[in-house]
C-alpha cells in the first residue's frame, strides 16, 4: 500500500521528534547518573569525616574516663591524709593546752568577766 508525500513527511517528522526525545531522555539519564555519583562520594566523604569524629570523640572520652578515676582515686587518698592531719593537728593542740594549762576548768569561769570588763575596747555604734 503505498504512503502518501504528507504521510511519509509527518512519519519522518514524528520518528525525528521520537528519536530527540529518546536522545533528551539519554542525556537526563547520564546526567542524572553523574549527580548521583557525585553525590554518593560527597556522602561517603562526609560519612567517613563523622565516623573519624565519633570515633575522636570515643576515644577522649575513654582518656577522660581513665583521668577521671584517676583523680577520684588520688582525692580519696588525700582526703584521708587531711583527716589524718586533722586528727594529728587535735592531738598536738589538746597536747598544748594541757602543757600551757588552757584545759583547766577554772578559765571557763573567767569568759563571763571577759564579756563585762572596764577596759574592754567598746566599738562606737553610729546612728
Amino acid at each position: 500500500m503505498p504512503v502518501s508525500r504528507r504521510k511519509y513527511n509527518a512519519l519522518a517528522a514524528d520518528y525525528q521528534r521520537v528519536l530527540e526525545q529518546r536522545d533528551e531522555a539519554q542525556r537526563n539519564v547520564r546526567a542524572m547518573q553523574t549527580a548521583t555519583r557525585t553525590a554518593a562520594g560527597q556522602f561517603t566523604t562526609a560519612d567517613d569525616a563523622l565516623l573519624r569524629v565519633r570515633l575522636a570523640r570515643l576515644a577522649d572520652e575513654i582518656r577522660f574516663t581513665t583521668r577521671i578515676t584517676r583523680l577520684v582515686h588520688t582525692v580519696a587518698r588525700l582526703r584521708t591524709e587531711v583527716a589524718a592531719a586533722e586528727r594529728r593537728t587535735a592531738r598536738v593542740q589538746a597536747a598544748y593546752d594541757n602543757a600551757v594549762g588552757l584545759d583547766n576548768p577554772t578559765l571557763d569561769l573567767g569568759a563571763h568577766w571577759q564579756t563585762r570588763r572596764s577596759d574592754k575596747p567598746r566599738t562606737e555604734v553610729a546612728s
